[in-house]
């Protein structure tokens, strides 16, 4: 068992080590002397309440030790004011190096002293009994204090791996969420260009059969439009109104083609007999049509980009409603620009055509 000259002669050893350590750190070493100093700090404060809870009352029952009691309680008083001095030094200020070396003066003066003249004194004074007492509180103390330390510490591996763990699977839904978004924003993208695809087909179908007479381009703007609505069914609220608004934009389309196809169509014959005329003309359709093609390309590389620009879902659907807006409003404009511009063409090669038959007909 550990004797009561063990105890006052051992106790200082833990606190005389954490000075020899934070007097050898440099300025630059803050983290370290913070981490040290705390060490220090909670030691010091140890071994005083330690007397003052379980020696000091012991010997103040023996009038001849009072003074002592009375010296080492100033010493303590001493310690911990430089303790609240230290805490409040900047530890990379040369100041605290100093505060430092003062008190681990005033605190090996305290242990001179107890070792002097406190322990002879105690070990007069104090019967077996006594003794023994102040060790089994020291010791009780102690092991408290350990185990309070071994629980804080257990919580904080604890808590370290809590907030391991927490980060880790907030990570993982992070990298779930970013991988079914990107999953989400390829089938949408993708879903874009096919339909996207089946407008540009609906409209090279509505050009082709509007030259066939008002009934047929009548009924291949209906088809398109039919198409067109199934294509865009799948899609969110936002998209299926958006495809009400195309259905209007093919309306418009089908009312004005219907009058361009009919002059068209009676033009055709007298177009097909200009030679020179109809390949100077086609050649201003094909160039015409040239622009367009390159436009389309434009438009869509833009409207393609958009969707793979889109953050948000929100933001996904307006971009793909507005490729397949985009995409149908072009083709249509196109080919009202297409029949617009063979119709102009018919009329000018009949008018030459006219103008050629008029001395014709007055030689005869």
């Amino acid at each position: 068992m550990t004797t009561i000259r063990q105890l006052i002669q051992s106790s200082p050893d833990r606190a005389n080590e954490l000075f020899s350590k934070l007097v050898d750190t440099s300025e630059s070493a803050v983290k370290t002397r913070e981490k040290l100093f705390t060490d220090l700090k909670e030691e010091l404060e140890l071994l005083a309440t330690l007397e003052e809870q379980h020696l000091f009352p012991v010997l103040k029952k023996h009038k001849d030790l009072k003074d002592l009691v009375r010296e080492a309680l100033n010493d303590n008083k001493a310690t911990r004011k430089l303790l609240t001095e230290l805490e409040h030094t900047p530890k990379d200020s040369e100041e605290f190096g100093s505060r430092v070396a003062e008190l681990r003066r005033v605190f090996q003066q305290h242990v001179r002293d107890e070792k002097k003249e406190l322990l002879p004194a105690v070990l007069k004074a104090l019967s077996d009994e006594e003794a023994e007492a102040v060790v089994e509180g020291f010791e009780a103390t102690m092991a408290e204090v350990e185990e309070a330390k071994r629980a804080e510490a257990e919580e904080r591996r604890s808590q370290a791996r809590r907030e391991r763990e927490k980060a880790e699977a907030e990570q993982a839904r992070i990298e779930a969420a970013q991988r079914a978004e990107a999953a989400e924003r390829r089938a949408v993208a993708r879903q874009a260009r096919e339909d996207a695809q089946r407008v540009q087909q609906v409209a090279e179908t509505v050009v082709e059969t509007a030259w066939a007479g008002p009934r047929t381009a009548q009924s291949a703007t209906t088809a398109a439009r039919e198409v067109i609505h199934t294509g865009l069914s799948t899609a969110s609220d936002v998209a299926q109104l958006t495809t009400e608004q195309v259905s209007g934009v093919l309306d418009t389309v089908r009312q004005r083609g219907e009058h361009l196809t009919e002059r068209a169509s009676q033009n055709l014959q007298s177009v097909a007999q200009t030679g020179t005329a109809l390949a100077r003309n086609v050649q201003d359709v094909s160039s015409e049509y040239v622009r367009m093609v390159q436009a389309r390309m434009q438009k869509n590389a833009e409207g393609i980009a958009a969707v793979m620009r889109s953050r948000t879902f929100p933001e996904l659907v307006a971009a793909q409603s507005a490729l397949f807006r985009d995409n149908v409003e072009l083709t249509m404009n196109n080919s009202l620009r297409l029949v617009e511009l063979s119709t102009r063409m018919a009329e000018t090669n009949t008018a030459q055509r006219g103008a050629q038959a008029k001395p014709s007909g007055a030689a005869v």
